[in-house]
Formats: structure tokens, sequence, C-alpha cells
């Protein structure tokens, strides 16, 4: 009898601790905005800060928004002197770490805008992960002048909408 006290005691502590960390937020999204294009641009970018707390990686597989028509994963990369975009198929978010998205480096592009956005426009999306877990959030548009954008206009944007 005594065994079995123990056993049970047991078990509940391990559904005990089990539902506090399904209670808690593993993955969070910090301060996601979305960078105002000039009117008739029909593609932006968005950044933000993707923090995994949890114990395991999680893997990004799909972004999506009812604003646009598609969003991609992507990375800015120099290819003899020319900034480029390489389309991701996911992104992995270590364990007790985070991934930033920001101008230069990885972003999500946002392909076929149905309305224009002006700055202090917000932008819903939502994150899915390979677990099956989704976040959704809403991203503000700014003016942000934190990047150049004569480097832009010689960014390759060939290819935008039809993969």
């Amino acid at each position: 009898m005594e065994f079995f006290l123990k056993t049970l005691f047991a078990l509940m502590l391990g559904f005990v601790s089990l539902s506090a960390s399904a209670d808690g937020v593993v993955v969070q999204v910090q301060d996601p905005w979305v960078r105002a294009a000039p009117p008739g641009v029909k593609i932006l970018a968005a950044y933000l800060e993707i923090k995994n707390n949890g114990e395991k990686p999680r893997t990004l597989t799909n972004v999506s928004s009812p604003a646009f028509g598609q969003v991609e994963i992507h990375r800015s990369v120099m290819h003899e002197n020319m900034a480029h975009m390489e389309h991701l198929k996911d992104l992995a978010i270590p364990a007790h770490a985070s991934v930033v998205l920001q101008p230069g480096g990885l972003h999500f592009m946002l392909i076929d805008a149905k309305k224009p956005l002006h700055a202090g426009d917000q932008v819903p999306m939502t994150l899915t992960f390979s677990n099956g877990e989704k976040i959704s959030f809403k991203a503000a548009v700014r003016s942000e002048q934190t990047g150049n954008m004569e480097d832009h206009q010689h960014m390759d944007h060939s290819g935008h909408g039809s993969h």
C-alpha cells in the first residue's frame, strides 16, 4: 500500500509540473514592426524578435497575414557586392535563445499587400511552428529609417510572388 501511495504521489507531482509548464509562455514575439513603403508598393518587410524560453528548439514553418497574399521567411545575403534575398523554408529558434529579424538580415517578406498601409497601421500576423503551436500578434507599421533606402534600391527583388 505504501508503494502504491508513493507512486500515486509521484505521478501527481509529474502532472502538476507538466501542467505548470504547459501554462507558461514558451515562445514570445517582441517588438514586431513593418517598414512603411511608398504609395503603390505591394511588397513590404516585417521585423521582430522571436524568443524561445523553452527547453526544446522550435521550428517556425509558416507565417501568414490576412493583410497580404503571401508571407515568406527571407535572409539578406551579399553576393558580388549586391544584396540578394534568400527564401527560407523554415527558421530554427534554439532553446533558451532568441532570433532577431532586422533590416539587412532575417526578415519576413510581405507580398501582395491587399490595401495600402501607412505609419501607425497595425498588421495582424500569425506564426506557426512545426509542433502546431501558433502565435498571433499585430505589427505596427513604422516609417523607420533604420535601413538605407539607397541600399534597398540595389537589392535583387526578382522572383517575388513567383515562389
